[in-house]
């Protein structure tokens, strides 16, 4: 008998932002007696560590693509439920006194790279180097126009979790945001390299704090021409879970769903709670996504976000962060979304 839910998000604007903290999963399950914990209830690091490795029994996840795919490759159990694609800003950025003021001028500089020496799962030095790959196709560079700086860090990235029992706490709060980037920043500030490759939340903190200035945008949206060089968001699901209980999936799904239409109608507190999910203050929050943000809440197998995930993989085998290619297909479970989609759509028949 299941008698808790697991879950995890990143510090990303996703439906589960929106659904957790308003208390919907809490309350869709209170009645079966199943309680909806986020894994920062925990005080065992193995468990904060499932928001890497996907091992935590009957858990969901929502949120960047590293870990998912690198949990896919190595044969886990776990399941993708469908994709995101909220906006958000991705630039090389400078010192302010830098005399790096193009893209072009990036040639013959030394970029950093963040190589975490104690994490099995860098998901920061993949998104990077994804980053500058894009940058670099961009520029109609190559790889040895430039020099690579690999900036070695010790701590632990899960050493910045927040822990406590709040119903909707994540994991990931203003600590661990503001601390992901601490070690590329004084690099560049010591002048040890020549630029960064930031995005999101942490270029948002990164400017604000440090006057750190942007050479080059490597921002890319879902309805943009180029639809490989965005940044998917992954909800993933336990694989026991989606067998033995697709109901409680299904249900799941339903409750993420609702978070698109609330939005749109509550745009001043969703874009409140979002900010908060990622760890920014307000007024960081669209400078570091978009100002569209919290209108992107759906959930979806689109085919530009397959085609985005796939090339993700890609990336991923290329820099050597898995082995082989993934045959997303196995991983990739429908039944639930489309049965939460069914429901919905026969509910509003029925309304109308």
């Amino acid at each position: 008998m299941i008698d808790t839910l697991w879950f995890t998000r990143c510090p990303a604007p996703t439906p589960a932002s929106i659904a957790i903290r308003r208390g919907w999963l809490r309350d869709e399950f209170a009645p079966d007696g199943i309680q909806v914990l986020s894994l920062a209830a925990s005080k065992d690091k193995s468990v904060h560590l499932s928001h890497y490795r996907h091992t935590q029994p009957n858990s969901f996840r929502f949120g960047g693509y590293v870990p998912p795919l690198m949990s896919c490759a190595q044969g886990r159990d776990v399941k993708i439920l469908g994709l995101g694609w909220p906006d958000r800003r991705a630039e090389i950025v400078v010192r302010e006194d830098s005399d790096i003021h193009t893209g072009a001028e990036l040639a013959g500089k030394r970029l950093g790279v963040p190589v975490r020496l104690n994490d099995s799962v860098d998901w920061w030095q993949a998104t990077v180097r994804a980053g500058y790959d894009d940058a670099l196709s961009m520029l109609g560079m190559r790889q040895d126009d430039v020099t690579f700086v690999a900036i070695e860090i010790e701590r632990e990235d899960v050493a910045d979790v927040t822990l406590g029992d709040s119903h909707d706490l994540s994991l990931w709060g203003a600590q661990s945001q503001f601390a992901v980037q601490r070690a590329e920043a004084a690099a560049l500030i010591r002048g040890e390299v020549d630029a960064l490759y930031t995005d999101a939340a942490m270029g948002a903190i990164l400017k604000a704090a440090y006057g750190f200035r942007p050479v080059f945008d490597v921002s890319r949206a879902e309805d943009d021409k180029d639809g490989v060089s965005g940044h998917p968001t992954v909800l993933t699901v336990s694989g026991g879970l989606a067998e033995e209980r697709p109901d409680l999936v299904e249900r799941w799904i339903a409750r993420l769903l609702d978070a698109e239409s609330w939005c749109l109608a509550n745009e001043e507190e969703a874009v409140r709670l979002l900010a908060r999910d990622t760890g920014v203050p307000e007024d960081l929050f669209a400078p570091g996504y978009s100002a569209r943000a919290h209108r992107q809440m759906d959930v979806s197998f689109a085919p530009r976000r397959l085609r985005l995930l796939e090339a993700k993989v890609d990336h991923l085998v290329n820099q050597g962060f898995i082995e082989e290619t993934i045959d997303l297909e196995a991983f990739i479970d429908e039944g639930p979304l489309n049965a939460a989609l069914a429901r919905r759509n026969g509910a509003a028949r029925q309304r109308a």
